[in-house]
Order: structure tokens, then C-alpha cells, then sequence
């Protein structure tokens, strides 16, 4: 269902910075590709969809480095969020198919706006034309001398000093964002805080690199499968990951981030009384049949279950569909990974079998091993044991019934 969306003057205001940045800020060529180019231009798209703490940040970083490929520097989410294909226009994370009251053109050409081509030589200039794409949907509320920035950082001046001196706090911005704050934040924002980072091997976008695949991957798009195919790339070869993990593992991912004060708030959906949350900010995705009061477990249950829900439903919308467990991302990492890139014909990379190899760690919460969900062992199975349809249906379409399986 679409609702009137009220005004949103802090959205407003990152709009109108925004489009200074890109028009204004940038380098020349960064704006001459904006300005020619849309996302749809790509010849090919592999489309990664997962629930939330499913893995999707580490696959959708194994796969960037791989050199037949470009992608953003992180989900794409905010861009949504951006041109108002989000709540409060809806009262969830779905969109439905036909929904075409939006700016389609300036939805695609933002979507585009940070993608990047991998080369081994990287670009230092693209990454910091990207961290300035960012800031005004980071911080939103705040006038920000974008120019002097710019020329700072290519300058070389530290970007963690850049922020203190503007009286912006470096735990509020992607890569710097890898401990918490002193108190949950309040401040509702564009982006999804936090995580969203360049890497070294990426440069600015070429012609040519439109014959490349297009790696995308937002947990958020669970919801909204059949519009991304119908109103977004209705004539794109899209390939369909779906990466799936099992509940325990998931969920206890859920519960942890919803409990940091580092990031993952998306929306301001008014107040919140859930047991074992203390911030005012909804976090993750926002699922059908949300909630604002109760058990925060349940809440993060109910996100895992109706994301695959939706993407199990979604399946049709696509030609070509791959199910991947992420257990055997983690446990066969090279042959898991070797199915995704002969799934989208990608071939041969140097850089992507290095990267195979040792992998980075993206989007943790806390230091990753085997089956961490056991510490609060009772405390998850006595949530999944309340839980009913859509949980055990889902459950069995992705035949995660044997526990012993659960790392």
C-alpha cells in the first residue's frame, strides 16, 4: 500500500546537496559519466538478495573484486531512501510491482552515482569523489562546505580529521564506524549507517565499462524484487543470487546489531517500546506486519523469515536464479564462490582468486566464528519455538530443519 508521504525537509536538503555535489563538486569526468549514463545502461546485472546478517556484505565483497565487474561501494539502499521509494510512502520495505510514481530518470542516474569499475591500479580521486557523494545523505541535517572538502582530501589531509573539525563525530561515517558510540544515535539519516566503503581496487567508471557485470546487493530488495525487474531493468540481463543462512545464526546477528550503537538504523517510525532495544531508531529492514512493541528477538525472527518469504515468492519475476548457502560460503569458499562467477559467466580474474583466498571481514558486529549464535543458545530457541508460519514454512522451503547444520 502507498501512503501520502509527508514533507521531509531533512530529505529535501540532502536532495538539494546532493545534486550540488554531483554537478558541482566532483571531478569532470566523474560528472560527464552522470550525466551520459544511467545504471541500466549495463549489459548485465548480478543481483545478490538475502536477508539481513545473511552474509550478503561478505559475498557481495568477494565478488566486487573479481575484475569483470563494477559495483557501488556499498548497498544501494540510501538511494531509495533518497527519492522516497521507502517508507513512509509505504508502510513497509515493499514496493509493489507497477509502482511508478517516482523520477525514474534521477532514480536511475543516483543509483549509478558511486558505481565503480575494479582494476588492480585503483583511483584514488574516485574514491574521494564517492566519499563526497556521500555526505549529504549521511548527514543530512548539516551544511557542509563540500568544495573545500573535495580538494582537502585529494590533497591528502586525513578525512578523520576533516570530520572532527567540522564537529562531526568519524563513529557516524563508514569506515570509521568499527566501534560504538557512547550512546545510541537519534539522528535519523539518508544512509544506512554503517560500512559503506570503497575499496583500493576500484576506479572511476569508462565507457567501456558498461559491458562489464554490475554487482548489486541491498538486503532491502528482498521486498522489492518485482519492481527492481519491471520498473528499473525491464530489458537487463539480471542473474539472481539468493543467499541464504540459517535463523539461529541470522537472528542472533539481528539482535546484536539492533543493540550497538554503531549503525544500521534505517527509519524514524515513531516510538519504539521493545524489549532489549534502548534506541529510538528502527534498525534493518522493515518487514510487513511490524511492530512496535514487544520482544526484540521476535522482531529480529519476523525479519529473517519475511525477507526469504519474499524472495521465495519473487522467484518467478526472474529467468535466471541461484540459491546459495552461506554456511558453504564460509566452509568451501572457493568452489561456492567459483558457482556464483561461472553462474554469471564472469571468467577468469587474478585479483578475485587472491581476494578468495582471504577474504576481508565487512559488516561484523563482533569477531566472526562457527556457530556464535550458541552463547545465547536458550534465549534464540525459545524465540524460534514460538514462532509460527511464515517461520517454519520458510524454514522447510530452504531445508534448514537439521540444527547440527546450523554454523
Amino acid at each position: 500500500m502507498s501512503l501520502e508521504e509527508p514533507p521531509n525537509n531533512f530529505r529535501d536538503k540532502a536532495k538539494r546537496n546532493d545534486e550540488h555535489v554531483k554537478n558541482e563538486v566532483v571531478t569532470e569526468e566523474k560528472r560527464s559519466i552522470l550525466s551520459e549514463y544511467q545504471i541500466n545502461d549495463f549489459d548485465s546485472v548480478l543481483l545478490i538478495t538475502s536477508a539481513p546478517r545473511g552474509g550478503s556484505s561478505l559475498l557481495f565483497d568477494i565478488l566486487r573484486h573479481h575484475e569483470e565487474t563494477c559495483s557501488p561501494d556499498g548497498e544501494h539502499d540510501r538511494w531509495y531512501t533518497l527519492n522516497g521509494v521507502c517508507y513512509p510512502t509505504f508502510e513497509s520495505d515493499v514496493v509493489p510491482a507497477d509502482f511508478g510514481s517516482f523520477d525514474r530518470e534521477k532514480l536511475l542516474t543516483d543509483l549509478l552515482a558511486e558505481v565503480g569499475a575494479t582494476d588492480r591500479s585503483g583511483d584514488r580521486t574516485h574514491r574521494v569523489d564517492n566519499t563526497l557523494v556521500r555526505l549529504p545523505l549521511q548527514f543530512p541535517d548539516r551544511e557542509l562546505p563540500y568544495k573545500e572538502i573535495h580538494d582537502a582530501l585529494l590533497d591528502g589531509v586525513s578525512f578523520d580529521e576533516t570530520l572532527r573539525e567540522l564537529g562531526l563525530s568519524p563513529l557516524q561515517y563508514d569506515e570509521y564506524a568499527d566501534r560504538d558510540a557512547n550512546s545510541p544515535f537519534k539522528t535519523e539519516t539518508i544512509e544506512d549507517r554503517p560500512f559503506v566503503s570503497s575499496h583500493s581496487y576500484k576506479r572511476a567508471l569508462t565507457v567501456d565499462d558498461f559491458e562489464r557485470t554490475l554487482v548489486l546487493k541491498a538486503s532491502g530488495d528482498a521486498y522489492r524484487l518485482p519492481w527492481i525487474r519491471k520498473q528499473l531493468f525491464p530489458e537487463t540481463d539480471i542473474k539472481l543470487v539468493h543467499l541464504t543462512r540459517n535463523p539461529a545464526a541470522s537472528i542472533n546477528g539481528l539482535y546484536d546489531g539492533w543493540r550497538l550503537n554503531r549503525g544500521f538504523q534505517t527509519y524514524d517510525v515513531g516510538d519504539l517500546d521493545l524489549d532489549g532495544y534502548d534506541g529510538s531508531l528502527w534498525c534493518y529492514d522493515l518487514p510487513p506486519g511490524w511492530v512496535r512493541q514487544g520482544k526484540l528477538i521476535d522482531v529480529c525472527l519476523m525479519q529473517w523469515a519475511q525477507a526469504h518469504r519474499h524472495i521465495l515468492d519473487s522467484r518467478d519475476a526472474f529467468e535466471n536464479v541461484l540459491r546459495v548457502r552461506f554456511e558453504d560460503v564460509l566452509t568451501d569458499t572457493r568452489s561456492t564462490v567459483g558457482e556464483i562467477v561461472e553462474f554469471a559467466d564472469l571468467g577468469e580474474s587474478a585479483l578475485f582468486s587472491e581476494n578468495v583466498e582471504n577474504p576481508n571481514k565487512v559488516m561484523t558486529t563482533k569477531e566472526p566464528r562457527h556457530a556464535r549464535w550458541r552463547d545465547r543458545e536458550d534465549f534464540i530457541k525459545s524465540a524460534l519455538a514460538r514462532a509460527d508460519e511464515p517461520y517454519t514454512e520458510v524454514l522447510r522451503e530452504l531445508k534448514y530443519t537439521e540444527e547440527s547444520e546450523w554454523i
